[in-house]
């Protein structure tokens, strides 16, 4: 029989002073109650996320889209639909 141990392991913390404006915290702290998360997780998140491509960036250039077919009847409908329409 193997075991498994698993020990945790422990993060240090350290406070960080921000100076923000009253509205901003405001809305910050309503974002926090309605995702149930803290001011703290969400600057975190926020820090750890600096530097990371978005997933626009990742991906942009790595398909290839064909070129438009204007006998194409779904594109006919949303030209019609979204541009022609204006």
């Amino acid at each position: 029989m193997t075991r498994v141990l698993k020990y945790a392991t422990r993060v240090v913390k350290e406070k960080l002073t921000l100076t923000v404006e009253r509205s901003a915290i405001e809305k910050a702290k309503k974002f926090a109650r309605r995702n149930r998360t803290s001011l703290s997780r969400i600057v975190e998140d926020r820090f750890r996320s600096l530097g990371r491509e978005s997933f626009a960036e990742r991906w942009y250039g790595k398909f290839k889209v064909p070129p438009a077919n204007r006998k194409d009847p779904r594109l006919t409908y949303l030209l019609r639909k979204y541009v022609h329409n204006r």
